[in-house]
C-alpha cells in the first residue's frame, strides 16, 4: 500500500498512480481526514473495499461533526449491495442527515462509468472506469476538482434521495 503521510491537501502538487484497493482506499482516507469544508463522492455502489474502512469513516464523521459548515453529498448509482451486505457508512449517513446527503443518480446517468472523490474542490481520488482500481489522486488539483464538481453538481440537481437508504423509526 502506498504511503501518503507526506502529502498535504492544497500543496502536493504530484499525481499519485493507484492500482489497487488498498491504494484507493489509502487515498481516500488521507484526502478525507484532510477535508475542511466538503466532501462528493460520485460511486456506483459505495465501493466497499474504498468506504468500508474504520479510517474513512471516522474521517467522514469528523468532518461532519468538526465544520460548521461541512457539506458531504454522496451519489451511488446502486445502493442494494450496500444495503444487503451492510455498509459502515449506512448508519452513519443515516444518523447525521444534517450533513451527510445521499443521492441516486437519474437513469440518464446509468451508463456513466467512472468513480471519484473530490475534496474541499481543491484534491480529489478519480478512477476513469469504476470496476476497476486503477486511477489517480490528486491533493492539488483545481482544474480537475473544478471539471468533476461541475459534472457533479450537474447529476446531483437531477438526482433524488436513494428510498433504500432512508431510515426506518419502528
Amino acid at each position: 500500500m502506498i504511503d501518503l503521510s507526506a502529502c498535504r491537501l492544497g500543496e502536493t502538487q504530484e499525481r499519485i498512480t493507484l492500482e489497487t484497493s488498498g491504494d484507493n482506499r489509502a487515498a481516500a482516507t488521507a484526502l478525507a481526514e484532510q477535508a475542511c469544508r466538503s466532501l462528493d463522492i460520485f460511486t456506483r455502489d459505495l465501493d466497499k473495499p474504498l468506504y468500508d474502512d474504520p479510517a474513512f469513516i471516522d474521517a467522514v464523521r469528523g468532518l461532519a461533526l468538526g465544520a460548521r459548515q461541512a457539506a458531504i453529498r454522496i451519489l451511488i448509482k446502486d445502493s442494494s449491495r450496500a444495503v444487503k451486505y451492510g455498509h459502515r457508512l449506512i448508519p452513519l449517513c443515516q444518523r447525521l442527515t444534517s450533513f451527510i446527503e445521499v443521492r441516486k443518480p437519474p437513469e440518464e446517468y446509468r451508463e456513466y462509468n467512472e468513480a471519484f472523490l473530490v475534496v474541499d474542490g481543491i484534491g480529489c481520488l478519480h478512477r476513469k472506469l469504476a470496476d476497476r482500481y486503477e486511477g489517480h489522486a490528486h491533493f492539488h488539483a483545481p482544474i480537475e476538482a473544478r471539471k468533476l464538481l461541475a459534472f457533479f453538481e450537474e447529476v446531483w440537481r437531477n438526482s433524488a434521495p436513494d428510498p433504500d437508504l432512508r431510515r426506518l423509526y419502528l
